[in-house]
């Protein structure tokens, strides 16, 4: 997955940011255009004070042309990270909806819907391929990382994994 026969950084954001949330507030803290010779240790939470911890040294590797990959979170040390594209899921839906209702009320038959939905799935795949970038998102604190090159480790979204360390979240 992440040889360099597959990895496309167009694909990916042009600056390596994190947006982690805070050891005891849980507000998330941005950071943004890090630099991936000089990764810091800590971020400090602009709603409470309290520094984050950050271990990348122990997640990331520089790659060729100084590209980083991350294997693993640094706020947490969770092995796993997944793959998503970086869009709001919100618009996401809406955008389904919208499309679907047009389609709905256009007064075409069932097949000629069908087909239309179709169209629509193709467009917006080839459109999500080509423009949205992506982003690493930590399973278990939810961290995210984007600029980041996809580690060994790193994985498509997995709903089952997701759903099993929010459960895990909510039940403390």
């Amino acid at each position: 997955m992440t040889d360099d026969a597959t990895y496309i950084p167009e694909r990916d954001h042009a600056h390596l940011s994190a947006a982690v949330p805070c050891g005891t507030c849980k507000t998330f803290i941005e950071s943004e255009r890090l630099d991936a010779a000089a990764l810091p240790d800590n971020v400090t939470c602009t709603a409470c004070g309290d520094e984050t911890p950050l271990a990348f040294d122990a997640h990331v590797t520089l790659a060729d042309a100084g590209a980083a990959a991350l294997d693993g979170c640094p706020r947490c040390g969770y092995h796993t990270l997944c793959i998503q594209k970086d869009l709001n899921a919100r618009f996401g839906v809406l955008l389904v909806t919208v499309s679907f209702g047009a389609l709905l009320f256009s007064g075409l038959s069932i097949p000629k819907m069908l087909i239309g939905l179709v169209a629509l799935a193709i467009v917006d795949w080839l459109l999500l391929r080509a423009i949205v970038k992506r982003v690493l998102i930590c399973y278990r604190c939810k961290a995210q990382y984007r600029g980041f090159r996809p580690g060994a480790r790193c994985r498509p979204f997995d709903l089952a994994t997701w759903e099993a360390h929010d459960d895990a979240l909510t039940s403390r």
